[in-house]
């Protein structure tokens, strides 16, 4: 076997021996750490070819994980016994002469593509925190608080630059690898790394954001609100609905936040009701300058965050006042245990007209229906709590995809991003009505199926 410090890889290699090595395996939540036997960050894209070329040339040739971020809680971004690609090095931003795209390493935080933009007071469609990674949550779909005006992360990139299992780096978007481009917009990490994205840019508009915190014996007036507010709901602008316990006594509770563009004072009407028809226990409203201050508008709630957490997802179509009150309660009991009081539930209420103007078959996102979506994260320190967490997660989020299923006909997948993992949801469940075509792509760019973390799909070469 080649000795890979021979290799010549511009970056750095770790393996267990090394002083660094078990911050080299760490990841936003425990659950989500293995111990692979090699580490490489590359800085250069002839990097990342060569470490894919030492995997492949072992015997037998060892599995290959890539991490972006590392904030999804299953283990597709580690691996045991493999090796990993940690593009935390390659992040890279870069703003084009004209300012009309952003070029961004696959190895960047969003919060890397805000900082950058916010000094041209630009934005790009992205994650609603700094801390995540572009490369998984863009293969992903990427819903933002930006997409009722611009729509998903997806339908706002431009080209991307990505590495085949065999080694060659190709560039994909408009007419160059047409099957490629469509297959990473939605069919995440099973195509190779993606070392650049292209986005598009747009400009910013200072925007009214924060929080509203309200005693859970609030939520049938909070429901009422909402559905009062997404009749006339803006564009330019989302509303989440959170529950949470929040220290010090840990009570149930409700937060509302909002992000609505601050046009004429348009914003503060739109809050006015959830200020005026009840009244929240605690609020912190102002104006966002830039992106980058919104994304870090969370650090200090997400400061002392248990250590283990299990996230999961589901989609649904309308906001259902018996739906979100059944799971107001399941959440209230699962939370009353000390283990589980920091867990959590967010309801995201985008417009929904521009994600739906793009065709289901035009990318690998497999749904383009009107939708809301809801994130179910329980958090948690013991390593005896993580199944109790997955069952609950992998309950709240059947009970919300059936009852839509029920109501409306609709069965809606299970976006990567929102999945537990490949043990709890299929390659059926995740890529939907696409994964015909999704397996047709795969035996052209990895019929030997190098990239199988994750939801692996199987090569249909006909």
């Amino acid at each position: 076997m080649t000795n890979i410090y021979d290799l010549g890889i511009q970056g750095s290699v770790l393996t267990p021996s090394s002083s660094t090595y078990n911050d080299a395996i760490a990841r936003h939540s425990l659950t989500s750490v293995l111990h692979p036997s090699y580490v490489i960050y590359p800085i250069t894209i002839p990097d990342i070819q060569v470490a894919i070329q030492f995997a492949l040339s072992n015997d037998p040739p060892l599995e290959i994980a890539v991490k972006g971020g590392g904030c999804h809680t299953s283990t597709a971004s580690s691996s045991e016994g493999g090796l990993v690609i940690d593009l935390s090095r390659f992040n890279k931003v870069v703003l084009s002469a004209d300012r009309a795209s952003v070029v961004v390493q696959g190895g960047a935080l969003w919060g890397d593509v805000y900082s950058t933009l916010a000094e041209h007071n630009l934005v790009a469609v992205g994650a609603s925190v700094w801390f995540v990674g572009v490369g998984g949550y863009l293969t992903g779909g990427g819903y933002s608080s930006l997409s009722g005006k611009y729509g998903m992360a997806i339908d706002n990139l431009l080209q991307a630059t990505v590495v085949l299992a065999d080694g060659r780096n190709v560039q994909c978007g408009g007419d160059e690898e047409p099957d490629l481009f469509w297959a990473i917009r939605g069919g995440t990490n099973q195509f190779g790394v993606v070392a650049e994205f292209v986005l598009k840019t747009h400009p910013y508009r200072p925007a009214l954001v924060g929080a509203l915190v309200y005693p859970g014996t609030d939520l049938p007036k909070i429901l009422d609100l909402t559905r009062e507010y997404l009749k006339t709901q803006l564009e330019n602008s989302n509303l989440s609905i959170m529950f949470t316990r929040s220290a010090p006594h840990f009570q149930p509770g409700i937060v509302a936040l909002p992000y609505i563009e601050n046009d004429d004072g348009e914003a503060e009407k739109r809050v006015a009701p959830f200020r005026t028809t009840i009244t929240p226990v605690f609020e912190r409203i102002g104006t966002a300058p830039n992106y980058n201050v919104f994304a870090h508008g969370a650090d200090a709630t997400l400061a002392d965050i248990p250590p283990r957490s299990v996230a999961g997802g589901a989609l649904f179509s309308e906001a259902w006042d018996d739906v979100i009150s059944t799971a107001f309660r399941e959440w209230v009991t699962f939370t009353e245990k000390e283990e589980h009081k920091r867990s959590m539930m967010m309801w995201e209420f985008n417009p929904r007209n521009k994600i739906a103007e793009v065709a289901e078959k035009d990318t690998a996102f497999p749904t383009r229906n009107p939708h809301y979506h809801v994130v179910i994260t329980a958090s948690h320190s013991l390593p005896e709590s993580d199944a109790p967490a997955r069952e609950w997660v992998s309950k709240m989020a059947t009970y919300i995809k059936s009852m839509n299923t029920e109501r409306t006909g609709v069965k809606f997948v299970t976006p990567t991003n929102f999945s537990l993992g490949s043990d709890y949801d299929s390659v059926e469940e995740v890529f939907g009505k696409n994964l015909s075509r999704l397996r047709k792509v795969k035996a052209i760019y990895d019929p030997k199926k190098v990239w199988r973390k994750g939801w692996a799909i199987e090569p249909d070469p006909q």
